[in-house]
């Protein structure tokens, strides 16, 4: 699975398209509160990467700096749910105006997972399939 090469997993749909079963991971409330929405396609979910790949799209809520809300991310991730390790894959940033911002297909560092944060919540979702409320 961890030498799935990613461009065996890219080959899968593209990257921004919207098609998929989106899960809204955090509730109203709480993404009010952080500034922007986390969806993961849990259709995406399978093998990869450093384990487990998923794409995860997150939605701007509010401006932060010069990205205005509804800015979005698109990103493939993968995670090792044994060794608490996750990577950026690929991702792509597209503008509430439809514009292209920026992106990479080059995977990232991987890094220890933080649960106790945000980013933590999700890949605990993607773990262990548990939605934090």
């Amino acid at each position: 699975m961890a030498g799935i090469p990613v461009a065996a997993m890219a080959a899968a749909p593209v990257l921004t398209t919207t098609s998929g079963s989106w899960v809204r991971v955090f509730t109203q409330e709480v993404e009010t509160a952080v500034g922007r929405s986390v969806r993961v396609d849990a259709a995406s979910m399978k093998a990869g990467g450093l384990g487990r790949s998923f794409r995860e799209l997150d939605v701007l809520t509010k401006n932060r700096g010069a990205l205005p809300r509804g800015t979005m991310q698109f990103m493939l991730r993968s995670v090792n749910c044994a060794t608490g390790t996750t990577r950026v894959e690929q991702w792509q940033m597209i503008g509430a105006n439809g514009a292209t911002l920026g992106g990479s297909a080059t995977p990232g560092t991987a890094q220890r997972v933080r649960w106790d944060n945000e980013d933590g919540l999700v890949i605990r979702y993607v773990c262990q399939g548990i939605l934090p409320r």
